[in-house]
């Protein structure tokens, strides 16, 4: 099968995302991207980062 060919299904499923920046910390140590993006669902997204910057915010650097 060539890559992008695929058999029709039949289906189409659309959904909508959204990049959101948000820090991304990489290990226990505390190093992070500060302006790390994600991509989310839109309905999602702002619960998503509200949670990602309550969580980053309680650790310590």
């Amino acid at each position: 099968m060539e890559l992008g060919h695929y058999p029709d299904q039949g289906k189409c499923r659309f959904y909508e995302i959204e990049a959101i920046e948000i820090p991304i910390v990489y290990n226990k140590y505390g190093d992070h991207d500060p302006n790390g993006l994600l991509y989310v669902l839109k309905k999602d997204a702002e619960r998503i980062r509200e949670g990602a910057l309550a969580h980053f915010a309680m650790d310590p650097p």
